[in-house]
């Protein structure tokens, strides 16, 4: 049976250079991916010499690059469409402009020209590889092809050098998107992970806060959220995976970091993904980090029937109606505490109820009438001046 190239091409995803994201899959969730080990042969004492040499030349090249910095605008050049070409390394992987998107920019682009040049950096002597601006890139070829405007046929071009180091360019990448753009929460998540190994490796900082420390202020964020996201690097490289393809939740796969990366292999080979994204079966998962690998078994078997023990039930109430329905809030509190009294001690059966209330609203209600205030006290269970105090 043939096969045409092109359509297996199209489904081959490339990275170049070094591997700062994790690309681990499992057969329980991804059937259809395919892993070849190509062996290479090894080399000779010589090139390996040389090959040592090339390496520590270019840390050195990369140290002060990050250092000093690069002036990526010192060479400006109109550069005709047809010379350009997209990437191929993988390391952009931000979302491409959606139709409308693009359609905007091709409008800005034809009616005020392009304000920010393309990066991009010498293939050879006549081509050159888009560092940064492939939408750009897209909006002046669609404008050229459909106007024929040799306007639209050169596009403005920063020039960086050849050499211009990995970790320089991946950074210029990032830098370049994530404060221009919306990003899905995926690629938030691969920015923050690439900055965090990229800064560490470059070996500037002395510690991870430090490197915590400039990704929030390089990415204009807290640096709790920061901390929040770095929190999934003790995820096992297949439960990340899982992270980066929708398929776990991000306030569950936090909680899955707590476990070593064994307990955390066996929950996703043995547990059902629905329940592992369960936040309540989770959380009886996790709730002791430190379980040995029978313990979590024992908790795998016992959590397929288990269901939530509280919930959240939010009600929407006219002001006028509110009187009526905290009466017959205070009525069913007293009929589980009638209920359960004799089985369970005071402090537990006042957790089977709990009612929240908006505090600032209720000051209101209070004021002009619409509530005394043992109704509030009965219906919450707090004091009246603490619900007050807003």
């Amino acid at each position: 049976m043939s096969t045409d190239i092109r359509s297996i091409n199209d489904n081959i995803s490339v990275i170049i250079g070094d591997d700062l994201l994790p690309h681990c899959t499992l057969e329980k969730f991804t059937s259809t991916t395919r892993i070849e080990h190509i062996d290479i042969c090894s080399s000779s004492p010589e090139v390996d010499e040389e090959a040592k040499r090339i390496y520590e030349n270019m840390l050195k090249k990369r140290a002060l690059d990050f250092s000093n910095g690069v002036d990526i605008f010192k060479d400006f050049r109109y550069i005709d469409i047809e010379r350009l070409e997209k990437s191929n390394s993988g390391w952009n992987y931000f979302d491409k402009p959606n139709h409308l998107e693009l359609l905007n920019l091709i409008s800005s682009i034809q009616t005020i020209g392009l304000l920010t040049p393309l990066i991009v950096k010498p293939i050879d002597d006549e081509t050159f590889t888009i560092i940064c601006g492939n939408s750009r890139f897209a909006a002046f070829v669609n404008l050229y092809n459909n106007t024929k405007n040799v306007r639209f046929s050169k596009i403005p071009c920063f020039v960086v050098d050849r050499d211009l180091d990995e970790y320089y360019e991946r950074s210029i990448i990032i830098d370049d998107n994530i404060n221009y753009r919306k990003v899905s929460q995926e690629v938030f998540i691969k920015v923050i992970f690439e900055k965090f190994e990229l800064l560490k490796r470059i070996k500037t900082y002395r510690s991870e806060i430090n490197v915590a420390q400039a990704i929030a202020e390089n990415m204009h964020i807290s640096e709790s959220t920061v901390f929040n996201y770095l929190t999934l690097k003790k995820l096992c490289p297949e439960a990340m995976a899982l992270v980066y393809e929708k398929k776990l939740k991000l306030k569950c796969a936090r909680m899955l970091a707590k476990l070593s990366h064994d307990n955390q292999m066996y929950i996703l080979k043995n547990v059902k993904l629905e329940d592992v994204n369960a936040f309540h079966k989770l959380k009886v998962l996790t709730n002791n980090p430190n379980a040995p690998t029978h313990e979590i078994k024992a908790k795998s078997e016992f959590i397929e029937n288990f269901i939530p023990q509280f919930t959240d039930v939010t009600i929407s109430v006219n002001k006028n109606a509110l009187k009526d329905l905290f009466s017959n809030i205070i009525d069913f509190k007293e009929f589980i505490c009638g209920k359960f009294s004799k089985t369970m001690n005071e402090k537990l059966v006042k957790q089977l109820v709990k009612v929240k209330v908006n505090r600032e609203h209720m000051r209101f209600y209070f004021k002009h009438n619409f509530l005394d205030g043992k109704q509030l006290e009965s219906v919450t269970g707090k004091d009246l001046n603490e619900l007050l105090t807003v």
